[in-house]
């Protein structure tokens, strides 16, 4: 993003606008430019480290991460979740065929329209420690914490929200702080 300057302020005006944002909790808005002017996208990097709210639209997690997450996701989710997250729900009924399928045979969907509708809005922390505490299926919790971590970026990038930096983490505050949709 590129920082968009406004005219020079006195600096005992930047700080107090400065002050006044970050109490609101949107520091990764504005911050104070070089020249005391008010850089619009300088803060993603110290939004992260200081749990000021954010979206999942503003690059949450790093395309390394995600595809860490891929891995974790094909060796212990592929099988209910699918191959691009459409769940089984998404699975056709063929009159007089069985669909023998392994794993949970009504696995939600973790991408799509589906998964929006159900956690847009939501933080990521609920479905983070949704995902810890119920998956996968007959050994919840048998991840590493980062590696829950990475699932939910990979699962991100499935829902086609962009890649940034830094990367996520399963630290609670961290990701209460990221509001999940477009």
């Amino acid at each position: 993003m590129t920082p968009v300057l406004v005219p020079k302020l006195p600096l005992f005006l930047c700080r107090l606008l400065t002050a006044a944002v970050t109490i609101a909790g949107t520091a990764a808005l504005v911050a104070v430019g070089p020249e005391h002017g008010v850089s619009a996208a300088a803060g993603a990097g110290q939004a992260a480290a200081s749990g000021a709210a954010r979206s999942v639209l503003e690059g949450v997690y790093t395309a390394e991460q995600a595809k860490r997450g891929r891995g974790h996701y094909e060796k212990r989710c592929v099988l209910c979740h699918l191959d691009r997250g459409q769940g089984h729900e998404a699975m056709p009924e063929i009159v007089g065929q069985s669909l023998e399928r392994e794993g949970d045979p009504e696995a939600p969907p973790v991408a799509g329209e589906v998964f929006q509708k159900k956690w847009g809005g939501r933080n990521a922390w609920e479905l983070f420690s949704t995902m810890a505490s119920t998956m996968p299926v007959g050994g919840p919790r048998s991840l590493a914490q980062q590696e829950y971590a990475d699932v939910l970026a990979y699962i991100f990038e499935l829902n086609e929200f962009p890649a940034g930096q830094p990367e996520l983490t399963s630290a609670r505050d961290q990701l209460e702080s990221i509001t999940i949709g477009r």
